[in-house]
């Protein structure tokens, strides 16, 4: 026996299913790099623009430089460029950059890591690691 309390039960689920996608999180996609240009950089350089070729990109992106984040200009959702100092490349080794998409102005990031987090639900979403060489 179908009674008004069905149906309504129904109905309201119905609307619910239909109205999800209006009261849904504005999460951060997760970013991905796939090149960075230049790739190297000798060191006691000059400083330079690093080019950050990936994928997922928010306008609000930061290029993380050895767990320094970066003043960042979003190119497009498919680069970003960050200016490195020549106090970044004054000596040889290793360094490791990573973009995040923030899920609010409170995100944090933690040095090292591709980890990125905030205080809220949603999270901030970091890419992968990808290596940047200081040669001699």
């Amino acid at each position: 026996m179908v009674t008004r309390t069905t149906i309504r039960s129904l109905l309201l689920g119905a609307l619910a299913i239909f109205l999800l996608p209006l009261v849904s999180c504005s999460c951060p996609s997760t970013p991905s790099v796939t090149s960075l240009s230049p790739s190297s950089a000798a060191a006691g350089g000059a400083g330079f623009t690093l080019t950050v070729n990936g994928h997922h990109f928010d306008s609000n992106a930061v290029v993380v430089w050895n767990g320094t984040s970066l003043t960042t200009s979003f190119v497009s959702n498919t680069q970003l460029t960050a200016t490195i100092p020549s106090s970044d490349i004054a000596n040889p080794g290793p360094a490791e950059v990573f973009v995040y998409n923030p899920g609010s102005t409170s995100d944090t990031t933690t040095v090292g890591s591709v980890a990125a987090a905030d205080d809220t639900n949603c999270g901030a979403a970091g890419s992968n690691e990808t290596p940047f060489t200081v040669s001699p």
